[in-house]
């Protein structure tokens, strides 16, 4: 899986536990997901990047 797939399961369970959330008008609701799938795309992304200095880093 690669971090936009990963992304969107993150979004689907979050709007699954809490669908008053999501706003009733259909362009709203996606922009509220799009916004959402970014934050979790990027967490990903940011700490895929941490994980990876740390292990090429020459820390002991």
């Amino acid at each position: 899986m690669d971090f936009n797939e990963i992304a969107l399961e993150f979004v689907k369970i979050y709007y699954a536990c809490h669908p008053k959330q999501l706003p009733e008008d259909k362009e709203e609701a996606f922009k509220e997901m799009s916004k959402l799938h970014g934050k979790y795309k990027n967490k990903l992304i940011e700490k895929a990047h941490r994980r990876s200095e740390d292990f090429f880093s020459d820390k002991l």
